[in-house]
């Protein structure tokens, strides 16, 4: 088994897609809103890449959620905000998620055999399912604003960390590599190291430390978030 790191939305190729299990991250913050959202009782999540989509699927039963650029699109119940859905459970519902780099994300990888959508929440589970798929494995990392994210890199480096342990003999990229070390480094000043990546500093700077600080929380969720036709359900380990 091979795992391979893509850094950003657009760097994604074909030949890291086909055939191949991908696990999505986006940390800050569209994959720990999914789990948290699916968490709190909605039966599936569709992520969908513009607000004009979002717009024309609601119905009773289905909730809207997005952001562009961090702040939350006026017209939708929740913007991208995992902490919204501790407080409000939504059993049998279904959410509607519009955001700038995760849902694009979710798009292109629509042709892996698997696609997975992991972050610090669900890190240990992610990988655990990805690695029972036996095929090649591809950390498919959003990053923000067309750039590399911190954040999502971290996550990407513990997944790499616990696929090593778990399976000895998979091998790794050189990145994959060299974000294994970087979490090791720094995986322990987790969750406040999110308040000093650069998206981590955006998102605070707009009342959003509490959600930063969230996503920083390891493994509190053992929901895989699995895409099937178009819809993310709810999968366990």
């Amino acid at each position: 088994m091979r795992i391979e790191i893509v850094q950003t939305i657009e760097e994604i190729r074909q030949e890291q897609i086909v055939g191949r299990t991908v696990v999505v991250i986006d940390v800050l913050k569209a994959a720990s809103t999914i789990v948290a959202a699916l968490g709190a009782g909605f039966t599936s999540v569709l992520p969908v890449e513009t607000i004009g989509q979002a717009q024309g699927l609601r119905t009773e039963g289905v909730i809207c959620a997005g952001e562009r650029h961090g702040k939350k699109v006026a017209e939708f119940e929740y913007s991208n905000s995992p902490t919204a859905f501790r407080a409000f459970k939504q059993p049998g519902k279904q959410l509607v998620l519009t955001t700038t780099d995760g849902t694009i994300a979710i798009s292109k990888a629509a042709r892996a055999t698997h696609v997975f959508v992991g972050c610090f929440l669900n890190a240990e589970a992610c990988i655990r399912k990805a690695i029972k798929r036996q095929l090649d494995i591809t950390l498919y990392c959003a990053g923000t604003r067309h750039e590399f994210a911190l954040e999502d890199g971290l996550a990407a480096g513990l997944m790499v960390h616990r696929a090593r342990q778990l399976l000895p003999s998979s091998k790794v990229c050189d990145l994959g590599i060299a974000l294994e070390a970087s979490y090791l480094q720094l995986g322990g000043a987790l969750p406040g190291l999110l308040l000093k990546t650069a998206t981590g500093k955006r998102l605070a700077q707009q009342h959003g430390e509490e959600d930063v600080l969230y996503c920083g929380q390891l493994n509190e969720f053992d929901i895989v978030p699995t895409l099937v036709n178009k819809y993310l359900t709810k999968a366990t380990i």
